[in-house]
């Protein structure tokens, strides 16, 4: 029994040794592995020494060297910065929520600086491609100094870059700083549904869109939905990117009309490709055609958009939406019941009384035996528009001087004189055996002051049976900083179509048009229009459609202000950019303006 236990132990024992033996050779043999390979690699490969390598070890020898010789110690040569949607040279419209630029340094560049009207400087998000969002308190037509620099990593600071800017319509959906377009086919001879195209930037990046096929995004309604009969871009959620709002007033489709709203997803804009894709969709059960008209504006004062929508059957209907960080309520938060005469027919929000809450135009147009009649309608703050009818709560009608002038039919608002007062123009394309008419009435402390449509200052006309004032649109096209008028008539001279330009001095709006685009054959209807400015010069650029061209299939064209002068053709095919469409789609009946 002893000799059994002995002779185990020691059995065990040698096993252990041999174990033993054979994992510190293997032990050896990887550690003498790991030692021939670092002996290998230090010895017989000849480590790179670049000093344009920033921070290797070389840099740092190279830097301090240089410190000690020169007394030049690390970086010395500041950053480099631009801003790409503002420009230096005069007092621009900013149509952003963004304010953006590139930066670049020859070591390392740390971030990119924002001060606003004198305030402490806030960083921006990135470094070399940067952009630094707009505060939503920022009103229409407000005037703010901007302030941007850039640091390196040795804390050398660029040239301080100043800039003078007036807030305008935020219309960049992408957020690269530039305002967008958005385009309608209204398919009204076919399918009557309706398609929207969207363009990202255009002449940007080498992007030059010659066909409607060419949007980035595209849109599709349903069946004789009439999807975008109107249009209208801004940022009904306060991200800072523009969101796209369309009508579709299903007026040969049961009258129930809707709104759709479409968010931006930021960079990548908007992905929707049909209306059922949309964010929020907003409809009334009555069939009054609601999304007839559109227009948005913060009634409420709490910085982000609100949405304003009518549809004129029966009554006549206007409900307003709040904005909100979380997006559109669906739920109205005020409804006004019209006194019938197509009221909600044409619709418009505008500060009018400076108090910092958008006011409501709401038109009529057959009132009176088509005179016309426009109802304004003043923000209470911040619980907005309280009023539900015509009866109270209406701060000024204006009607229009005779039966048929069709007063109200067009309207648009903004600070034309730059008096801190948004503004009204007035189209009445009926007036003088459809001659035609547009009004300008200023803004005040207590609104608009004028008793009738003869208190305008100006009251411009137009030719014979030229329906001027049909289509409405302000922008500075010369950089003076004051806004110039626009006017369009798609009837003119057997359809051809007409827009005159007048230029805006800050005295008085020209009596004679400084341009006149007339459309390139008779047919076209040529006159859809509005302005934008589209490569961040400071200018506003003319984009302007017909309909009809080409057997119906629509043709847009982009003409892009030189400054100075502002826009200077006399034909659409003068362009900067022309798109094209197919037959029978009616490309350009409606765009955003």
């Amino acid at each position: 029994m002893l000799f059994g236990n002995l002779f185990t132990k020691t059995c065990t024992l040698v096993r252990f040794r041999i174990n033993f033996r054979r994992s510190f050779l293997r032990n050896l043999s990887r550690t003498l592995s790991v030692c021939i390979a670092f002996f290998l690699f230090t010895q017989c490969v000849r480590p790179v020494y670049n000093p344009e390598i920033a921070f290797s070890k070389a840099w740092w020898e190279t830097e301090i060297l240089e410190c000690v010789l020169s007394g030049r110690c690390l970086d010395s040569t500041p950053p480099l910065l631009s801003v790409t949607n503002l420009p230096s040279s005069h007092e621009g419209i900013l149509e952003s929520g963004f304010i953006v630029g590139t930066a670049s340094d020859d070591l390392l560049l740390t971030q990119v600086l924002v001060s606003l009207d004198g305030g402490a400087y806030q960083p921006a998000q990135g470094a070399q491609a940067w952009r630094f969002i707009v505060p939503s308190s920022w009103k229409s037509g407000s005037l703010h100094t901007i302030s941007v620099k850039s640091v390196d990593f040795s804390g050398n600071s660029s040239q301080i870059l100043n800039f003078s800017v007036r807030k305008g319509k935020n219309k960049d959906i992408n957020g690269d700083g530039i305002a967008d377009v958005a385009i309608t086919s209204s398919f009204f001879s076919t399918t009557k549904n309706g398609e929207i195209s969207v363009f990202y930037g255009i002449g940007l990046g080498g992007y030059n869109p010659t066909n409607r096929t060419m949007a980035q995004t595209t849109i599709t309604g349903s069946a004789s939905s009439s999807f975008g009969y109107v249009l209208s871009l801004g940022d009904v959620n306060a991200d800072g990117y523009s969101d796209l709002v369309a009508g579709a007033s299903y007026e040969y489709g049961g009258n129930v009309g809707k709104v759709y709203v479409f968010y931006s997803k930021g960079p990548t804009g908007i992905v929707a490709t049909t209306d059922a894709n949309a964010d929020v969709v907003l409809t009334n059960a009555a069939a009054d055609q609601l999304g007839y008209a559109l227009s948005l504006g913060d009634v409420n004062g709490d910085g982000i958009t609100d949405i304003a929508a009518s549809g004129y059957i029966g009554s006549g209907t206007v409900r307003i939406y709040a904005g909100s960080a979380s997006g559109v309520n669906s739920t109205p938060i005020t409804s006004i019941t019209g006194p019938g005469s197509n009221f909600g027919s044409a619709l418009e929000l505008g500060d009018l009384n400076g108090d910092g809450f958008c006011d409501l135009i709401v038109d009529a147009n057959t009132y009176s035996g088509g005179a016309g009649r426009i109802y304004i309608f003043h923000s209470t703050g911040p619980a907005g528009i309280t009023t539900t009818n015509t009866a109270s709560g209406v701060a000024l009608t204006l009607t229009g001087e005779a039966a048929s002038n069709n007063f109200g039919m067009s309207l648009q608002s903004n600070d034309i004189n730059r008096d801190g007062f948004e503004d009204l123009t007035v189209g009445a394309p009926g007036y003088l055996g459809n001659q035609g008419a547009a009004y300008v009435f200023y803004g005040s402390p207590t609104g608009i002051t004028a008793a009738t449509p003869t208190s305008a200052t100006p009251k411009l006309t137009g030719s014979t049976s030229e329906n001027f004032g049909g289509f409405l649109a302000l922008g500075d096209v010369n950089g003076d900083g004051y806004l110039d008028f626009l006017s369009s008539s798609s009837s003119f001279a057997g359809s051809m179509g007409k827009i005159s330009i007048y230029h805006f001095s800050g005295a008085v709006i020209s009596g004679t048009p400084s341009t006149v685009i007339l459309g390139e054959i008779g047919g076209d209807v040529y006159g859809t229009a509005g302005f934008s400015d589209l490569n961040g010069d400071g200018f506003a650029d003319l984009i302007s459609a017909a309909q009809s061209n080409t057997a119906g299939a629509g043709k847009g064209y982009i003409h892009l202000s030189p400054g100075g002068t502002g826009i200077t053709a006399s034909s659409p095919t003068s362009g900067n950019f022309i798109i094209t469409s197919s037959a029978n789609s009616a490309f350009g009946s409606m765009l955003t303006r």
